[in-house]
Parts: structure tokens; C-alpha cells; sequence
């Protein structure tokens, strides 16, 4: 009539699972059936409805925002009327913001380093007033 599966998968009551434990599985279906009649063969009216809740918060996306680069620690590195030993770095730059006048050289990247120890002096330029020259005054 009923196996013990069948009754285990019963989900219109939670106990019928708990009913067939090691020791009533040896009893006779026949008497436990009239007591859960509800249980094994449904509910007997047509009114009965089950709810099911749905989760009530919309699930959050992700973003593609949310981090930055870090700074390039440009700028002047040596300032007028102070000291540039050989091969010093005066001015990390982009582009030719500052150019190179007397004993500085240009790397790569437009870096402006000393070619010789000395004290930096600093000029505007005579064609174009936004750009900087950067000398060293050597030593003698």
C-alpha cells in the first residue's frame, strides 16, 4: 500500500519522517495509518494552501568603481640655490615642463638630472614664459 519512501518524501507533514525511526519501522503500517491519515494521503479539503516567503531584499551587483593609481611623485627634487651632486635627479616631469639649460641632461622620461655638482639655478624661458630652464652653477 505505502512503502517507507514514499512516506519519508511526504512534505505536507513534518513528522512523518520522524515517525518510521529504527523502532516503528518494524510495526505494522496498518495501525499507525488512521492517526496521520492527514499526513499520508493529503489534506482532505481543497481550501488548504501552502505560502512560500521570497526573499524580500534585492540582491546587490557589483561595481567596477571603487580604486585609484597611486600618485608618480613628480616635481622639482632639488630646489634653487641648493646643492645637486653629479647624476642627482633636480625635476621629475611630464612632458618638457622645465627644460635643460647648463650641466643638466634629459632622461627618458623627461627627467632633468645634473651632470655636474652644483648649486641649481632656475630661469624663465625667453620664447615661452611657462617653461622653466634649470642650470648648475658648477663649483670653482
Amino acid at each position: 500500500m505505502f512503502s517507507l519512501a514514499t512516506l519519508r518524501r511526504s512534505a505536507a507533514c513534518s513528522h512523518a519522517v520522524r515517525l518510521f525511526s529504527s523502532a516503528t519501522a518494524a510495526r505494522p503500517l496498518v495501525s499507525i495509518l488512521p492517526q496521520h491519515q492527514n499526513c499520508l494521503l493529503g489534506p482532505q479539503t481543497s481550501s488548504t494552501q501552502i505560502t512560500v516567503r521570497n526573499a524580500t531584499k534585492k540582491a546587490g551587483g557589483s561595481s567596477n568603481n571603487g580604486r585609484d593609481s597611486a600618485g608618480r611623485r613628480l616635481g622639482i627634487k632639488v630646489w634653487p640655490g641648493r646643492m645637486a651632486n653629479a647624476g642627482s635627479i633636480i625635476v621629475r616631469q611630464r612632458g618638457k615642463k622645465f627644460l635643460c639649460g647648463d650641466n643638466v641632461g634629459m632622461g627618458n622620461d623627461h627627467t632633468l638630472f645634473a651632470l655636474a655638482a652644483g648649486v641649481v639655478k632656475m630661469e624663465k624661458s625667453v620664447k615661452n614664459k611657462k617653461r622653466n630652464i634649470v642650470h648648475i652653477v658648477a663649483e670653482a
